[in-house]
């Protein structure tokens, strides 16, 4: 019982102090993001604690003190709040809590994914445990990513609790889209706004709940992907509905900011900015953006992304790993040309289904990936059944909303030129599939989104009956719950048996960690290297490399790792 409730009392500290780190962030850069509720403030406020991150990486280990003192002023932060507008705040406290208790079983995990031991766990471990490191790309495939999650889980250690809910970040964002969608979605109820964000809106919301139900599934990618649900909703509200200007520029503020932390957790996303300008000349609405008010922020990210920048050329010597066209000079940790472009090939060739567990194709990666070669394979593994799965899903929950929403045609049907929109989701799909046809690569959000794109715009076209509404939305949001209960139930159910009949969920709430053996690497008089002796790092002692041959020396207080023997 302890255990348990050390887990939930962590759990809500990083809750409601990652909302108040969404209000200091408000209070600095843009005082208007302050009328925003809690959901959106806890995406602002896990951004700003990806920002402080690594920023201190940079000159201090994440440890017990570091993390203490950044929460403690985000509590601090948000009871500020709190008490400035306590009736108001009283109620989102019902709202966000009673959301918890609906989602809180998602969190609990035995088994995470593949990719947690191998370095999900260590790299946050490592930010948690030292300062930064240069060259820290050398340590494994995984070093070579970085991702703004790893960061902000590396903040989430704190003692009894430890590094025990390095998996909850994307617990978290689950929550505060939740919560934003939830409150869109009554709001609109309440003043008979069955438009095209009403309707998008639920569907993002019943696909995120029941697909993305496995917390430990999401790493870096799914968490990504559900922030661009979020920020295409918006993207509809500013194209479409927003014609109060302050409404309307909070909003865009707001999109920018997700955009920015969704392609900070994977790099590739940083091409939805691409939608900024198409809002931005929409209705000349430059002309009232770019105003003094807005250039703070505007810095801040771009900061952010020198930021992310900074920290990937010092991993790797890339800008943008594993595109080698980034990769600029020679430096001491910099990684070899002829590596980065076998890992961007590795990279294409494993989303194009050329290898997994059980299987490789015999033909050479570089050939593979060229030509279409990989499309008969990649139909065969990776399309049946991951994609064909996920195509279903989709085409369900729309078949369902149709035909419990389904009412006599509108006399006048609101026009709405989504041809633009739909275009570019085209190119993007294209891109994907001729590139990274791997779902975790943003899959899910260009085969859902067109779908409930179409099925948004024809329940709004439909003459509704207010009482019909309220009972189809209520249905959908319990089954939506209900399944997302029932998946995790069996999840538990299939983890424990699976893999430790013996584990007593109800005595400890904690993830499986293996108990690693490891061997020192390198050692000089004041800093150490290990490697696993077998087997993956898991949570061995840090820095914990999988490359044996190196050496480290000092530069300007910093760590500089190198490979002994090229």
């Amino acid at each position: 019982m302890t255990n348990h409730l050390i887990f939930v009392f962590y759990l809500l500290i990083f809750l409601i102090s990652t909302i108040g780190f969404g209000y200091l962030f408000s209070i600095f850069f843009f005082k208007d993001f302050q009328i925003l509720n809690f959901g959106y403030q806890g995406i602002i406020g896990f951004f700003t604690i990806c920002l402080i991150s690594i920023i201190t990486s940079f000159f201090f280990p994440h440890n017990f003190i570091h993390n203490t003192l950044l929460h403690l002023v985000g509590l601090a932060i948000f009871f500020w709040n709190f008490f400035k507008n306590k009736k108001d705040n009283i109620i989102q406290i019902k709202k966000l809590a009673s959301l918890f208790l609906i989602l809180a079983i998602g969190v609990y995990v035995f088994k995470n994914h593949d990719d947690f031991p191998y370095y999900h766990l260590t790299y946050a471990l490592n930010l948690s445990q030292n300062s930064f490191m240069i060259g820290t790309g050398i340590f494994s495939h995984g070093f070579k990513t970085a991702s703004s999650i790893f960061y902000y889980n590396s903040t989430l250690y704190l003692p009894f609790i430890k590094f025990y809910l390095f998996h909850s970040g994307p617990f978290l964002i689950l929550i505060y889209f939740n919560y934003i969608i939830l409150l869109k979605i009554f709001n609109k109820f309440k003043k008979n706004e069955f438009d095209i964000v009403y309707f998008l809106s639920l569907l993002n919301f019943i696909f995120v709940n029941i697909v993305f139900y496995r917390i430990a599934e999401h790493g870096t990618d799914r968490t990504a992907q559900i922030l661009l649900f979020l920020i295409f909703i918006i993207l509809f509200e500013l194209f479409f509905l927003k014609k109060n200007l302050n409404e309307k520029n909070i909003l865009f503020n707001f999109l920018l900011v997700s955009v920015f932390l969704a392609a900070s957790m994977k790099a590739l996303f940083y091409i939805y900015l691409i939608f900024a300008p198409i809002i931005l000349f929409k209705d000349n609405f430059y002309k009232e953006y770019l105003v003094k008010k807005n250039l703070v922020i505007i810095f801040i990210l771009i900061f952010s992304f020198s930021l992310n920048l900074t920290t990937n050329f010092f991993s790797t010597g890339c800008l943008v790993f594993p595109e080698e066209k980034t990769c600029i000079g020679k430096f001491d940790w910099s990684l070899p040309e002829k590596e980065v472009l076998r890992l961007k090939v590795h990279y294409e060739w494993w989303a194009k289904a050329g290898g997994g567990p059980g299987y490789v194709s015999t033909i050479e990666p570089k050939e593979y990936v060229k030509n279409f070669v990989w499309v008969k394979d990649w139909i065969n593994r990776h399309f049946f059944n991951k994609v064909s799965d996920t195509l279903l899903g989709i085409i369900f929950i729309s078949f369902l909303n149709l035909v419990l929403f389904r009412g006599v045609k509108k006399k006048k049907i609101i026009p709405r030129n989504i041809l633009l929109i739909n275009s570019i989701l085209l190119l993007f799909l294209l891109e994907w599939f001729l590139k990274h046809p791997a779902m975790r690569y943003g899959g899910f959000v260009l085969f859902a989104l067109p779908i409930f794109i179409f099925t948004s715009k024809k329940l709004e076209s439909y003459k509704l009956n207010k009482k019909r509404v309220l009972i189809s939305t209520i249905l959908l949001i319990f089954l939506t719950f209900f399944g997302y209960n029932i998946r995790n139930v069996s999840r538990l159910n299939k983890e424990i048996n699976n893999y430790n009949p013996g584990y007593n969920l109800l005595k400890s709430p904690f993830f499986h960690v293996d108990d690693v053996k490891v061997k020192i690497s390198y050692q000089d008089r004041s800093f150490k290297i290990y490697s696993p002796i077998k087997n993956m790092c898991w949570a061995a002692p840090t820095p914990c490399s999988y490359a044996k041959n190196l050496k480290v020396k000092n530069w300007y207080g910093f760590k500089i790792i190198q490979r002994a023997q090229e």
